[in-house]
């Protein structure tokens, strides 16, 4: 089912190559760097340095957004009147850096205020009627959304009738109504006047923080606040927070995003409050640590905070309280953030645990159930599925498959299920078109969620299934590595390393720049990490040796052995070690050279029309196997099982090759995959082909070798004799 991923490699044009030639000649920087910043849309030498320099200037005013100045004026209204203020929020990190700034800056400024966060468990997404109950009767009298509510009409109507006001603050697309509000601030609403739409919903928060301190400034000031005092008081006080959610729900790292995310990641850098700060020390992939504060060896970058911080943030939300989430940006000692952020690490040990499991089951149900070949979406379910959870699971699955994948959790003859989607389908789109199955749904394009009636999931399959086969083609199902720019050799150096640097912080829409390089020989190949779970290359170079690294691959599943030319994608990194700095590269993906691939896809297109095909061939094109032939392979595999059950044809080919490097003819590969199946054929040896590849590009296998009693006559197994009789007569004109 798994497919190898396209290579698909951005190529400058002549137009292109001229405008990132100004941009060298005025900058000063590599033309690696040019080629990728005209790539990306930079194709001036003042729109370069603009995006490079990542100046607060670019900031848009926060009172274009429609509705923020209602927002103000009632706010500032509340906090005169000393009105009772709660701020509703996700229990995502969206949701918790939201209500976080939200509720720090309002108590700053003296409101009377708490915050309110359903529980996913029982209470679900969204705005519900028992918590408005409980908001009235507690004495609130206007609530705040944050990064949820601009789907809550109904419960719009119901808290006016208790007598609440409500202003709704999202970035979530919005339905035909909007919610009846004092004001709804949301850049995705149809008459929506703001330059930029794809802000996350923390990053409308901070827009409104930037619109209620202008205010502040000017009345106490009694007059303008147009020198940006304003805005460098929220930058410093919140762009952490804002930076962490708008990281942690993926939205594009360009405009105000790359902004907030550039002041917020050097602010977490330089000074950290304590309940990240103490977060970051709880981290295992940070032991340098000095007085308390992240070493100069951690660099705080937008991939650390989605793979490592976040994660541990969102497990409160996801299988307990989202609260502690709150709590942790809120704390002011050491010691109560220190004792918070320990109990997100035990969640989030319970969460990784419980994904695990769930992951294990749903791959295990997809293998058994899904037709690869009709349906282009999963929808899996079961009763023992957490539902906090499943999000991240249905991420594991569509990278896995790379197709959509939902996945529901079904109590009490519900099921609540949560979705991802791939490049091709707009899966809200897809859910809004199976509407009349579902009880309730929503999300964005590649994320969704839904709720839907037990019996109705399998009608819900089909129909979902039916809308996304006439939308999504076989090519969108194969995954598509974006390489930025092909390199020689002679470009893998640390300053290109410090360049690359340069376009951070990266991210959807600004990803890391991808990297080629072509033709390179492994001079080494080794286990690294607890347990050997990665594998590093040593590539051979006309000047220094380059190091490139395999992170969550195992030497055995990478089927590469000493020797071999391969492609390889990566991105160059900076390794510093006892205060030296060198280049590195982190490779993201790599197989055998083309020649080499090309090659092995004959062999196996050969051994499946033989095989599988029934198609005849001649003695001289050498596949059928030998007593000897059979031997060598069983001997070469004792010697790799000695060391793992688990690697590809490619490395067992080179050891049968290393074992008698003067055989003539060579065995070729699919005289080899022939003998693997006779072997197993006749039970001496088991054989597993595993769905996903090896990184090389070629069939994973686990193998185990099996004890069998007495003589076991090969040639005498069914395959083998049908293969022997395909065996055409050698013509005259062959054999001459």
């Amino acid at each position: 089912m798994s497919k190898l991923k396209k290579w698909s490699i951005r190529h400058v044009d002549r137009e292109d190559g001229s405008a990132a030639s100004a941009i060298v000649s005025e900058l000063g920087i590599g033309e690696i760097l040019a080629d990728i910043l005209v790539q990306r849309g930079y194709k001036t030498p003042q729109a370069a340095k603009a995006f490079l320099g990542k100046e607060t200037s670019l900031f848009h005013d926060a009172f274009l957004m429609n509705d923020m100045r209602q927002a103000v004026d009632r706010i500032f209204t509340a906090i005169d009147n000393r009105e009772h203020i709660t701020i509703y929020g996700d229990y995502d990190v969206d949701g918790v850096t939201s209500v976080s700034a939200l509720y720090l800056y309002l108590s700053e400024k003296g409101a009377l205020v708490d915050c309110y966060i359903p529980n996913r468990s029982t209470e679900g997404y969204g705005m519900n009627l028992t918590a408005i109950d409980k908001l009235a009767e507690n004495g609130t009298k206007l609530i705040i959304t944050v990064d949820t509510g601009i789907t809550a009409i109904e419960e719009a109507k119901y808290l006016k009738e208790k007598g609440l006001e409500m202003i709704v603050t999202d970035h979530h697309r919005c339905q035909a109504e909007l919610p009846e509000a004092i004001a709804v601030i949301n850049p995705k609403r149809p008459d929506n006047t703001y330059p930029f739409d794809e802000l996350a919903g923390v990053g409308v928060v901070f827009k409104l923080l930037c619109a209620l301190e202008q205010t502040y400034c000017e009345r106490i000031s009694h007059g303008s606040a147009e020198d940006g005092t304003y805005l460098m008081n929220v930058c410093r006080d919140y762009c952490d927070l804002v930076a962490i959610g708008t990281i942690a729900d993926v939205m594009p790292l360009t405009d105000e995003n790359r902004l907030i995310c550039a002041v917020g990641l050097n602010q977490i850098e330089r000074s950290p409050r304590p309940g990240l700060n103490a977060l970051i020390e709880q981290t295992s992939e940070n032991k340098g640590l000095r007085n308390g504060k992240p070493s100069k060896k951690r660099k705080i970058t937008a991939s650390y905070i989605g793979y490592t911080i976040a994660p541990k943030i969102n497990a409160a939300g996801r299988i307990s309280d989202a609260m502690d989430g709150v709590r942790l940006f809120l704390a002011d000692t050491r010691a109560e953030a220190t004792k918070i952020a320990e109990r997100l690490f035990e969640l989030n040990t319970l969460r990784q645990a419980e994904e695990n499991r769930i992951a294990s089951e749903a791959i295990e149900q997809a293998e058994k159930t899904h037709d690869f070949e009709h349906d282009p979406v999963l929808v899996l379910a079961s009763e023992h599925w957490h539902h906090g959870v499943i999000g991240i699971v249905a991420s594991r699955l569509t990278e896995r498959y790379n197709l959509p994948t939902l996945l529901i959790s079904i109590e009490d003859g519900i099921g609540k299920g949560s979705g991802r989607s791939i490049k091709g389908l707009n899966l809200t789109e897809a859910l809004t078109a199976c509407s009349d199955s579902l009880i309730r749904y929503g999300g964005h394009e590649l994320a969704a969620g839904l709720t839907v009636a037990a019996d109705k999931i399998d009608e819900f399959r089909v129909i979902l299934n039916d809308y996304a086969r006439n939308r999504l083609s076989a090519e969108d199902t194969v995954p598509v590595l974006e390489i930025d720019r092909e390199t020689e050799d002679e470009d893998i150096t640390l300053t290109l390393a410090e360049q690359m640097n340069m376009l951070e912080p990266c991210g959807v829409n600004n990803p890391y720049p991808m990297l080629l390089r072509r033709n390179a020989q492994i001079a080494d190949i080794v286990s690294i990490g607890v347990g050997g779970k990665h594998t590093k290359l040593t590539l051979r170079s006309a000047t220094k040796p380059k190091t490139a690294l395999i992170f969550g691959t195992p030497m055995c599943e990478t089927d590469f052995t000493v020797g071999d030319t391969v492609d390889v994608v990566y991105q160059p990194d900076i390794n510093d070690f006892q205060n030296v700095r060198s280049v590195q590269m982190l490779v993201r993906d790599a197989r055998l050279c083309e020649a080499e691939l090309c090659l092995y896809e004959k062999e196996m297109a050969l051994y499946n029309a033989v095989v599988n095909e029934g198609e005849r061939f001649f003695a001289h094109d050498r596949l059928l196997p030998s007593r000897e032939d059979f031997a060598t392979v069983y001997t070469a595999l004792k010697k790799l099982c000695a060391e793992s059950d688990t690697f590809g044809i490619h490395k067992l080919f080179c050891t049968v090759k290393a074992m008698n490097p003067t055989q003539l003819p060579p065995m070729r590969m699919a005289k080899l995959k022939l003998c693997l199946t006779v072997l197993s054929d006749v039970g001496l040896i088991s054989l597993e082909l595993l769905p996903n590849p090896a990184l090389c590009g070629t069939e994973l296998y686990k193998i185990h070798l099996c004890q069998v009693n007495g003589k076991v006559n090969l040639e005498g197994a069914p395959r083998y004799k049908a293969i022997k009789s395909r065996l055409k007569k050698t013509p005259v004109s062959a054999e001459q």
